[in-house]
Parts: structure tokens; C-alpha cells; sequence
């Protein structure tokens, strides 16, 4: 069909900020997203054509959730579960304001890892280029100097002959491999955007951003759980629509399960004690807030200091980071160095010594 938008490619986390941003300024607004969606100039291509084909889904009658659901982008199922939520409780644009919140610090988590990683990477490229040069040029003269002292190479020495004899099979191996891991956990971009449902992922596999990731789920089920409640959703269902849109998949299999024991008149204290999940910090907060009669409260407090949390840890993560990794690769390559070079030549000169003069 002639009338038809160019189809969208799947969302890069840029291009989704942006889209929420604009979703969440009509909605505060007040305006009509089907009228007014894709009508901001300067828009990137993929973004154009996802507003395009949302505000043709709108047009069409569908629901906000459903358009979001068919524009093609491929967007991540905790957003959409976000929306949703954000629509069952009548706070389309705090639910939005979270999601935004949610990304941009995501972002700042990429970014962070990035301008961590340069100056280290460029110690450790040095470092392998030296160690290179030292396996074609230095140990080859070595060899050759004990051979003409006629003293048998150590298992060290032999180990660097062998090295050097197959340095050109994995020498450009390793280059390649670090670059294939860069590439994988989003540090190198792609032509084509990663998802960032793919992105979260594995930055979980990091240490240090596991627990940002981890704070930042939470701050997000913690917030979105508490507009629910706010807005007299039923305890059951808030508590899988908040799972939903953490992006955590075990959390939200663990809501799931929390809220069919409610449903089937278990108390809630009872339910969170099976949980494996959520933090314990927030499974007491759950029946303090219960108990208490204010729950909505407690929540969006909590995450905020969830997503304080988070920022700081990303901030102190910008500012260690750096100098860890440059110590550890640093120091790692001057120590294999010094075991590399200096112990195969002072056995070389002890041989020397050793050796009868000619």
C-alpha cells in the first residue's frame, strides 16, 4: 500500500528515550497522540518511521499498548508493560517519567563503561604490541645465544620458542576475540542498534554493573508498584504488571507467583517469604507498607533510593574504574614482562658464567 510508513528497524535505546519523551510531552499536554505523534522535524529515519506507523495504528483505533505493539520496532516487553501499567492506573505520565528514567540511566551505565575502558584498552594494545616484538625479535636472538653457549633451554625458554614459532596462528586470534567480547556487551556499537532488553542482559554479566542493574529494576518495580496501588489496582495485578515492566524475567516470574498466592487468600507476608528475587530490604518494606496502610508511599520512596542508589554507584563506577583496570592491566603486563624478559636472561648469563671460556 502506497500510504503506508517505511518499516522500522528494532529500537535502539537512543531512539526509545526519544520516543517516550515525546509520547510523555503529548500526554502531559493533553494532546491526541494519533494527530500529533511524528510531527517533530530533525528526527532520526528508524524514529520517523516508528512514529509514522504508530500514529497510523492510532488512527486505525488501536489502543495505545497495541499500536506500540504492532509499529514494528520491536520494543521491549517491559515497556510495553510500563504503558500498560501506566494506563491501568490513570498515571500514563509518571509510568513514562520512570521508563525515561530507567533509560537514560542505562545509558549513562554504556557510556560510563566506555569512558572506563579507553585509556586501560590502550595500555593493555601497548602492552600485547610489545609483547609481540619481543616474541618475533627477542626470544628468537635468545634462542640463538644459547645455542651457541650450547646450554639447554628451561621450560620457560621453550615455551617462548614455541610461542614465537606459532605467533602468527593466534597472534591476531586474541585482537579479534577481545573485539568480538567489546562488541557483545555493547561497548563497540553495531551498524545495527542492540536491543535494550539485549543490553541489560549482559551488563548483568559485569560484577560492579550487575548491582547497578540490579538497583535499577527495582527502583523501577518499586515506583511503578506504587502508582498501582496508589490508584486502587488490585494488589495481584500490580504486583505482575510492576514485575512485568522491571525487564527482569526472574522478577517478574517471582511477582507472578507472589500474586497467585494472594489471589488465593495467602497473606502477603507469607507470599514474599518465597521469593528469591526481591531484595529482602524491599520484601519488608512490601509488608511494613501493607501493614501500615501505605503502601503507595513507601514504594515510590523506596524507589527512589533505588535509583539514587543506582546513579551513585555509576558515578563512583566513572570515577574507580579507570585507574582499577589501568593498575590491574598495567601492573599485570609489567609483572609478566619482568617474569618474561628478565628471568630467561639472567639464566642465559648464569649459563654464560658457567660455561668454559673459549
Amino acid at each position: 500500500m502506497s500510504g503506508l510508513p517505511l518499516k522500522a528497524e528494532p529500537i535502539s535505546l537512543e531512539d526509545l528515550i526519544a520516543l517516550n519523551d515525546e509520547i510523555a510531552a503529548m500526554v502531559r499536554a493533553g494532546l491526541p497522540l494519533e494527530a500529533g505523534l511524528g510531527t517533530a522535524t530533525g528526527d532520526p529515519r528508524n524514529l520517523r518511521a516508528i512514529t509514522d506507523r504508530l500514529r497510523l495504528e492510532m488512527q486505525r483505533g488501536s489502543s495505545l499498548p497495541e499500536a506500540l505493539s504492532n509499529c514494528g520496532a520491536e520494543l521491549p516487553p517491559s515497556y510495553l508493560a510500563l504503558v500498560k501499567a501506566g494506563l491501568e492506573s490513570n498515571r500514563l505520565a509518571d509510568a513514562l517519567v520512570a521508563a525515561a528514567s530507567f533509560a537514560r540511566t542505562l545509558l549513562e551505565m554504556q557510556e560510563a563503561l566506555k569512558s572506563a575502558l579507553i585509556y586501560p584498552v590502550l595500555v593493555l594494545c601497548v602492552a600485547y604490541g610489545f609483547f609481540l616484538l619481543l616474541l618475533g625479535d627477542l626470544v628468537p636472538r635468545l634462542i640463538h645465544m644459547l645455542e651457541q653457549a650450547r646450554a639447554a633451554p628451561d621450560a620457560l625458554v621453550r615455551l617462548l620458542q614455541f610461542l614465537s614459532h606459532t605467533i602468527f596462528y593466534w597472534g591476531p586470534i586474541l585482537p579479534v576475540c577481545a573485539l568480538l567480547a567489546a562488541v557483545w556487551m555493547g561497548v563497540v556499537p553495531l551498524v545495527k542498534p542492540q536491543r535494550p532488553a539485549v543490553m541489560l542482559s549482559r551488563l548483568r554479566f559485569l560484577p560492579w554493573m550487575r548491582r547497578i542493574v540490579g538497583d535499577l529494576q527495582s527502583a523501577t518495580f518499586c515506583q511503578l508498584l506504587g502508582l498501582l496501588v496508589d490508584r486502587a489496582v488490585p494488589l495481584p495485578e500490580a504486583l505482575e504488571l510492576a514485575g512485568s515492566a522491571s525487564a527482569d524475567r526472574g522478577l517478574s516470574d517471582d511477582c507472578r507467583k507472589i500474586a497467585a498466592e494472594v489471589r488465593q487468600g495467602r497473606p502477603l507476608t507469607q507470599a514474599l517469604a518465597g521469593s528469591r528475587r526481591l531484595p529482602p530490604f524491599t520484601r519488608w518494606m512490601l509488608s511494613a507498607g501493607q501493614t501500615q496502610g501505605a503502601m503507595p508511599s513507601v514504594m515510590i520512596t523506596l524507589g527512589d533510593v533505588y535509583r539514587l542508589r543506582a546513579v551513585s554507584q555509576i558515578g563512583l563506577f566513572r570515577m574507580s574504574a579507570p585507574l582499577v583496570l589501568t593498575l590491574v592491566l598495567g601492573g599485570g603486563a609489567v609483572a609478566a614482562y619482568s617474569f618474561l624478559l628478565f628471568v630467561p636472561m639472567r639464566n642465559l648469563l648464569l649459563e654464560l658464567t658457567r660455561s668454559p671460556a673459549s
